[in-house]
């Protein structure tokens, strides 16, 4: 009784085994099995081999048709026990009377597999098919001192569909003689060492000839792998002239760009050596927008922002700080106009002024406070940023602003081209690379700049100028005001617009200054301590209400599948 039992269990387990198997099968075979598989291999004396696949299989459900991946990248151990990267190409992909695609050079370069996808999205089909499948391999033997060897999957692990017959044949170059001793074929699972008796081998006139036996069958994830031994010097090494340039050549090629484009500032943006001269004023007739300028190359918010003190300092208009209204609000910063701007004023200074009191032909005093120019006076600014950089041309060389604009298309062109050189040549990493050296030369650009005469003169004055307001003793100080009494108040604008005006506004507390008159506080009488503290503070405001600009919203609402993450996928 129990010996029935015990084989009654015994059964019950080979039936499931069975139907797990079974199931296996069916679940990787997705819907076709190949009848007959027949693989020619072509191998070249000049370093690569051609490959002719042929499938005779069956469909068993309705599909597009079949794909086939080839991996191209490879981790190799050498004879010394060292790691090798290696990765192979494969060119002139071709599917005889079929619909296919196939992945371009520059994908196979981003990738670790060729896929080869045939079929026609439009149509399934269903039953007996055949395919052909053609490739050129390169890079894909093994070369040491005493031996070439040539390793190849016949059938790899990765086929998800059972192969019935598989034969196949290699054809030599020639030159090599060669034979039964010199091939080995293993299959089954992967890993598996023991040479496999499912082949019938044979060689003649240069070509092997493998056919497998009546017993022969291949599941999913079982291979079918040759390896034959190749004399040395038979096959040619294609190796680079120059290996490094094969790896990181792309390196090169950026550096010399890095310096092309430092020869073009060298003789286009680089100014002549200038000495500072001493200066304890300004130059003639430059407002402090047109000093700062010069100072840095550069049209800053701050540049224009000096002309009220400038303004201020010529009775042209006055400033008040007024109080905060309620726990939440802020202070304000009230300009007024006492009388209209000189004739002869630059259109820059015309652009900031108008702006903030309307037409210079108005007579009488005119008000605007600071917080209404919130989210408005943006324009104007940047209007009168662009006539100020217009306006100081005359200090710089014209060929050298030329040359700015062709090598600001120059870089965006030249991106262009060693983004797609790069992706096609040595892969994505490379083709990144170009983009951060693309930005900083774009950023670069800026330096491409170059005084003429004229600018290095003014430009020896505003370097004098600016290293006495960071240097100046308390005794130089004294002389220069029992000179001119106003000389803070005609000064303090070119201050803030070199970015040093609490460093020169300390320099004067200790001299017993009055501040000036055209500045008042709700907060009344005060120091030049306190008014240096609470002009900072009044210019600061005005500086980031006169630039600020309206934000842009979104809708704030979503949908179904609108999000990250998407995707999906199925069979072919």
């Amino acid at each position: 009784m129990n010996f029935l039992r015990n084989n009654i269990n015994r059964h019950k387990a080979l039936i499931t085994l069975i139907c797990g198997v079974l199931f296996f099968l069916k679940g990787f075979s997705q819907d076709f099995e190949v009848k007959q598989s027949k693989v020619d291999i072509y191998i070249s004396e000049e370093g690569y081999f051609d490959v002719v696949e042929n499938y005779d299989l069956n469909f068993t459900a309705y599909k597009h048709g079949i794909y086939r991946d080839i991996q191209l990248k490879y981790d190799l151990l050498t004879e010394d026990s060292t790691k090798e990267k290696r990765r192979i190409k494969i060119e002139n992909v071709d599917v005889p009377n079929h619909k296919y695609e196939s992945d371009p050079d520059f994908v196979q370069k981003l990738s670790d597999n060729l896929q080869i996808k045939i079929g026609d999205k439009d149509v399934t089909i269903i039953g007996p098919q055949h395919y052909q499948i053609k490739y050129r391999v390169y890079n894909a033997f093994l070369f040491e001192d005493d031996q070439i060897y040539f390793y190849w999957n016949i059938k790899p692990d990765g086929w998800n569909a059972t192969f019935n017959q598989l034969d196949f044949t290699i054809h030599l170059p020639a030159s090599i003689n060669s034979g039964l001793e010199d091939i080995i074929v293993y299959s089954g699972v992967t890993g598996n060492n023991i040479p496999s008796t499912q082949f019938d081998v044979n060689y003649s006139d240069g070509v092997f000839t493998a056919k497998s036996n009546a017993t022969f069958f291949s599941m999913p994830g079982s291979s079918v792998t040759v390896l034959l031994k190749l004399p040395p010097g038979s096959i040619a090494e294609i190796k680079p002239l120059w290996p490094f340039w094969s790896e990181y050549g792309w390196t090169l090629i950026l550096g010399v760009l890095l310096l092309g484009f430092y020869w073009i500032w060298n003789k286009y943006g680089k100014d002549e050596r200038v000495v500072a001269t001493t200066s304890y004023f300004p130059p003639n007739g430059m407002d402090p927008a047109m000093a700062g300028f010069l100072i840095d190359d550069d049209e800053d918010t701050k540049d224009l922002i000096s002309l009220i003190p400038h303004w201020g300092a010529r009775g042209i208009i006055k400033m008040e700080q007024l109080e905060k209204k309620g726990w939440l609000g802020s202070d304000d910063t009230k300009l007024t106009r006492l009388r209209p701007l000189p004739s002869d004023a630059p259109d820059y200074e015309e652009e900031i002024f108008n702006g903030l009191f309307g037409s210079n032909n108005e007579i009488g005093e005119k008000e605007v406070l600071i917080s209404s120019l919130k989210d408005t006076f943006y324009t104007k600014m940047a209007s009168a940023k662009t006539k100020l950089k217009a306006k100081a041309q005359i200090y710089y060389e014209a060929q050298a602003k030329k040359m700015q604009t062709k090598t600001i298309i120059g870089v965006l062109l030249i991106a262009v081209i060693l983004f797609v050189l790069f992706l096609l040549t040595w892969g994505l990493w490379a083709a990144l690379a170009v983009i951060p050296i693309t930005i900083f030369l774009l950023f670069m650009t800026v330096y491409l700049v170059k005084k003429n005469d004229k600018g290095n003169e003014v430009f020896s004055e505003l370097k004098g100028f600016r290293q006495f307001i960071k240097v100046a003793e308390e005794n130089k100080l004294k002389m220069l005001l029992k000179d001119s009494p106003n000389y803070f108040e005609t000064t303090m604008g070119y201050a803030l617009a070199f970015g040093l005006f609490d460093q020169w506004a300390q320099k004067f507390e200790a001299l017993n200054l009055q501040p000036p008159s055209w500045y008042t506080s709700y907060a009344g009488a005060y120091t030049m301590h306190n008014f240096a503290n609470s002009f900072s503070s009044s210019i600061s405001s005005a500086q980031s209400t006169m630039v600020s600009s309206p934000s842009r919203s979104s809708s704030g609402g979503g949908s179904s599948g609108g999000g990250f993450g998407g995707g999906g996928g199925g069979s072919w």
